[in-house]
C-alpha cells in the first residue's frame, strides 16, 4: 500500500508548524491514519484489496480494488473507521484509570480519537456519516439523487464552518474551522469517475441481476464509450445495451450480465 499527501495536508501542516503545534499535528495525523487503517482492515476482511492512502486534513482517503462490493460490505467498511477511533479513545480512558500518570501524555490523543469518531458520523460527504447516508439513500432515491443530497449537505456544512471562521476573526481566530471547511468542500465537490465506474460494475453484478426488478433497454451508436454510458444510467435499474452502426444495423446486444463482464475489462474512454 502506498501513501500520498493531499495539497490541503501541506497547508494544514504548515499552519501547525508556524503556530508551534507540531506535536498536535502529528497526533491528529496518526489518529487519522489509524482511522483509515480501520477501514482498510474491514475491507481486507471482506476480501477487497486496497492500494493507496491519501492523507488529508482531519482524515484520509483509501482507494483500491473494491469493485463488486455489496451494500452490507460497504456499510461494514465505513463503520469500522469511526469504531476504531472510539475504541482507541476508550482504551486511553482505561489507561487513565489504571495509570493516572499517563494522562498528560495521552490527553490529546484521546481528544483527537473521540473528535474523529463524532465528526466522521456527521451525515455530510465525504465523511463516513455522509457515505453511510449515501448507501442508505441509494436504493430509495437512486445513486445520482443520493449523491447529490449528501454532497449538498457537505457543501452546506463547509459554508457554515467558513461562516464560523469569519466570526472567530473578530475575537480569537480559529483557523481549524477554515481548514475543516476546506476539507469538506474539497471532498463534496470532487468528481471521482473511478468511484462511479466501480459503482456501475457493482450495480451490474451477478447478484444484482438476480434481484433486479426492472431492466431498461438502451440503443446506442457504435463508438459509445463507458463514460457516455454513465451519463444516462441511474443506480436503480439494470440495463441491456443494443449497439447500432451509423447506418442503423444492429451490431451487438449486451444483456446485463454480459455488460458487467464487458465493463470489467474496459477503461472509461473505451467504446462498448
Amino acid at each position: 500500500m502506498t501513501f500520498s499527501l493531499h495539497p490541503l495536508f501541506y497547508i494544514f501542516g504548515l499552519y501547525f508548524a508556524f503556530t508551534g503545534k507540531v506535536f498536535s499535528f502529528l497526533t491528529i495525523t496518526f489518529c487519522a491514519v489509524v482511522h483509515e487503517f480501520g477501514h482498510a482492515l474491514a475491507a481486507e476482511r471482506r476480501g477487497y484489496k486496497l492500494k493507496k492512502i491519501t492523507l488529508m486534513p482531519y482524515g484520509a482517503v483509501i482507494s483500491g480494488e473494491t469493485g463488486g462490493m455489496t451494500a452490507a460490505d460497504e456499510i461494514y467498511t465505513v463503520i469500522f473507521g469511526p469504531l476504531v477511533n472510539l475504541f482507541t479513545g476508550l482504551f486511553i480512558l482505561a489507561l487513565w484509570w489504571l495509570f493516572p500518570m499517563t494522562y498528560p501524555y495521552t490527553e490529546l490523543a484521546a481528544t483527537a480519537n473521540f473528535s474523529l469518531f463524532f465528526v466522521n458520523l456527521l451525515p455530510a460527504f465525504p465523511l463516513d456519516g455522509g457515505r453511510l447516508l449515501l448507501y442508505l439513500l441509494t436504493k430509495p432515491l437512486g445513486r445520482k439523487k443520493a449523491m447529490f443530497l449528501t454532497r449538498a449537505i457537505g457543501v452546506l456544512l463547509s459554508v457554515s464552518l467558513f461562516g464560523l471562521f469569519v466570526c472567530s476573526c473578530f475575537s480569537s481566530v480559529n483557523f481549524s474551522l477554515a481548514f475543516f471547511g476546506a476539507f469538506l468542500l474539497s471532498g463534496a465537490l470532487e468528481k471521482r469517475p473511478d468511484d462511479r465506474y466501480i459503482r456501475l460494475i457493482e450495480q451490474l453484478s451477478a447478484e444484482s441481476v438476480k434481484k433486479a426488478r426492472t431492466i431498461k433497454r438502451l440503443a446506442v451508436k457504435q463508438g459509445f464509450t463507458v463514460k457516455d454510458l454513465y451519463a444516462v444510467m441511474d443506480g436503480a435499474s439494470l440495463y441491456e445495451i443494443e449497439i447500432y452502426s451509423q447506418s442503423g444495423k444492429l451490431l451487438r446486444k449486451l444483456p446485463p450480465g454480459e455488460l458487467c463482464e464487458e465493463l470489467k475489462t474496459k477503461t472509461l474512454k473505451e467504446p462498448l
